[in-house]
């Protein structure tokens, strides 16, 4: 096989395609440079060029169908590719005389990162929150340091600002000369014990138990669906379809007696309200005729709508396609529910499709999933606002304070737990997949401490379902209860299933 050919010209034949394997890739116009896009997980790229030792990737990426693409150079390290390595044209930039791989002398304040995986950090200490992870080759804006210098203040190229170990970062200045910016914490990070009661299913419809936060008492409690502890975590909420009917459910668990108090049409997600006096949940409302799309389960108007106004267009991993080249199919449509549960009235905060609400702790609204992702409904009736935009996401949970939301996304092909601000802005991803794996790894349903401090979750990385738990900036993740749980066998279908609650 002759060698691939190089070239000196932007190339437009496309050699293979690639989909973004990182959560975060940036797209550069020059190697290193400056990002000029932040490329996320699963997103489609045309490979058009490579350097010759294949480290660097020349691809062409379009934002949206109707936008121009863009073209630029991501690490190859950072995609999975399919497409042989040899078969890629090479691309000198420049000229082929000049090397694409050729590192220009970093400018006075830039460094790069030296350690495997570098934590960024809220503050230039060991106690502080963690903001994302680093990894070695990734290059940074110094702008200054702690008083002791052993902290330097830094900017990512995906455009994270922080704090980092200054032994990690390959900085060709004088540390000594930068900006004083913080005095550095000399706390030791503390690994606090867990406190409250835990909720928890061994799979959705499956067996719900309680255990203790430190690990202690479990103890099985019933049969049903999406557990959720009241705010006083004397009374479990879940819901149960059976031959005689489907309905929510309400258990004491002082005594153990449980009573159906509502019946309805698959009701799924029951959540308090903050004053422990009513129950929201999503039941089916109906079904409609929809074709079964990449982005979900459309009608033909919406596909006309991305089509704008023609029968036939491009979808994400389809390409060009027709509306009638889909296939259709019956589609639930789940509304909102709240139940006062002194009266036993009832009334529909949001009709429109949404599943999984979640009360804010403080405030009179409340979020749920929609089709496009997460949304505010008021329960006054007014129409509901995006929060989050996504459109594979698992149910939300709040931080007890109600600042941040906490929810799993799939990004190419893994689900990992990630923390929104409660507006929907400041994502941070908390997980993320091993690099080197030969299957998707996940870390779903997320519970959140009743202090504010830990997330419980549930990951299959060891190759099996587990209850997991980390700190709420994603640090220190280890398995939960190990010898108490041992023999209990989770599942999970992906569903925007509440497998777990915490009070």
């Amino acid at each position: 096989t002759p060698p691939p050919a190089s070239v000196t010209e932007e190339p437009q034949r496309i050699a293979g395609w690639a989909f973004v394997d990182a959560l975060r890739a940036p797209l550069r116009k020059t190697i290193p440079g400056q990002p000029i896009a932040i490329l996320h997980a699963g997103q489609r790229l045309d490979i058009l060029a490579a350097t010759e030792d294949r480290a660097w990737l020349f691809v062409r990426w379009r934002p949206e169908a109707d936008t121009p693409p863009q073209t630029g150079w991501v690490r190859a390290e950072d995609v999975r590719y399919f497409v042989d390595p040899q078969d890629i044209p090479i691309l000198c930039p420049g000229g082929c005389t000049a090397s694409a791989n050729a590192t220009p002398a970093p400018t006075s304040n830039q460094g790069q990162v030296t350690a495997r995986k570098l934590n960024l950090r809220a503050g230039p200490g060991m106690d502080q929150a963690i903001l994302t992870q680093l990894r070695r080759g990734d290059q940074v804006q110094v702008m200054g340091r702690s008083d002791n210098g052993q902290w330097l203040n830094v900017t990512s190229e995906a455009g994270f600002t922080g704090w980092v170990a200054a032994r990690w970062i390959a900085f060709p200045g004088n540390v000594e000369e930068l900006p004083v910016l913080r005095r550095a914490s000399t706390a030791a990070a503390i690994l606090p014990t867990p406190q409250g009661l835990i909720l928890f299913q061994d799979r959705p419809g499956g067996t719900i138990y309680a255990i203790r936060a430190d690990g202690t008492g479990l103890r099985r409690l019933s049969t049903g669906l999406d557990p959720a502890l009241s705010p006083g975590a004397d009374q479990a909420a879940f819901t149960r379809w059976s031959s005689e009917g489907d309905g929510v459910y309400i258990l004491d668990l002082a005594t153990g007696r449980e009573r159906m108090i509502w019946r309805d049409n698959k009701p799924r997600s029951p959540a308090w309200s903050p004053d422990a006096q009513a129950l929201v949940f999503d039941h089916i409302t109906g079904d409609v005729l929809c074709r079964d799309a990449p982005v979900g389960c459309i009608s033909d108007d919406q596909l006309r709508a991305i089509f704008h106004g023609h029968e036939c267009g491009f979808l994400p991993l389809l390409g060009h396609v027709c509306i009638d080249d889909l296939p259709q199919k019956h589609r639930q449509i789940l509304g909102l529910r709240t139940l006062t549960l002194a009266t036993r009235d009832v009334h529909d905060p949001l009709s429109s499709h949404a599943r999984a609400p979640r009360h804010h702790p403080q405030q009179p609204w409340l979020i749920a999933l929609s089709d496009a992702g997460v949304i505010r409904v008021n329960e006054s009736g007014d129409p509901p606002s995006l929060l989050i935009h996504h459109g594979f996401l698992g149910a939300p949970v709040f931080s007890p304070d109600g600042r941040f939301i906490y929810v799993s996304r799939k990004d190419g092909d893994s689900w990992n737990i990630w923390r929104y601000n409660s507006d929907g802005a400041g994502e941070v991803a908390l997980t993320q997949p091993p690099r080197l794996r030969d299957r998707p790894v996940s870390h779903v349903a997320p519970a959140v401490s009743p202090d504010g401090r830990f997330i419980l979750f549930l990951t299959d990385r060891r190759g099996k379902w587990e209850l997991w738990i980390m700190h709420s900036d994603g640090s220190h993740q280890r398995p939960f209860a190990p010898q108490a749980l041992a023999d209990i066998a989770f599942d999970f279908d992906f569903s925007p299933a509440r497998m777990l609650d915490w009070q």
